[in-house]
């Protein structure tokens, strides 16, 4: 496919720095994902939740990590990188409100950046409008060309993924996201 011969080499960013120096990755929302691929590690997820369901960080601990997070990074770049299963679930507004308490308790003369690591089925133009207005890294779980891809990351009714990721990928591009 033409798009993925269009993906430039990695360059040395801000992110990749920080993750160099001092890295953790929260997964808000734990395992959970809206994909079945054939070699996810978390093989059971419905295993690691009560009877309830799946538990999402609560305001209380997000604001807390947080604060942790930033009192213990050692360097002037504070990097928070976001993980899952899959972390655009929680929606676009916990990830306002994210941004929101990091400008609340971001020490004067110290920059944060965030990351996050999603497999882009989610990504519409709002996502790609708030990853470029709050500088985002985005990190898009591609497995190669159509075929590779398909092969295993499929929807949790075996449907294929790739459009979507590619789609995901041309917004992200359009909007300027690093990705």
């Amino acid at each position: 496919m033409a798009a993925e011969r269009d993906i430039p080499e990695s360059k040395e960013t801000p992110a990749t720095q920080a993750s160099r120096e001092f890295q953790v990755f929260v997964k808000p929302f734990g395992a959970i994902c809206n994909l079945d691929c054939g070699y996810c590690y978390y093989l059971k997820k419905s295993d690691l939740y009560p009877k309830g369901g799946p538990l999402r960080m609560d305001e209380g601990l997000l604001e807390r990590y947080i604060v942790q997070h930033i009192e213990a990074s050692p360097k002037p770049l504070i990097a928070f990188s976001w993980h899952g299963g899959e972390p655009t679930l929680l929606g676009l507004d916990f990830f306002r409100k994210i941004v929101a308490l990091q400008k609340k308790h971001q020490p004067i003369g110290r920059r944060i950046i965030n990351g996050i690591q999603t497999n882009g089925t989610l990504i519409d133009e709002s996502w790609s409008s708030f990853f470029a207005a709050e500088g985002f890294y985005v990190g898009l779980s591609l497995d190669g060309p159509r075929e590779f891809h398909d092969r295993y990351r499929v929807t949790k009714g075996g449907k294929p993924t790739h459009k979507q990721v590619m789609h995901a990928y041309r917004l992200l591009r359009k909007f300027q996201v690093p990705c």
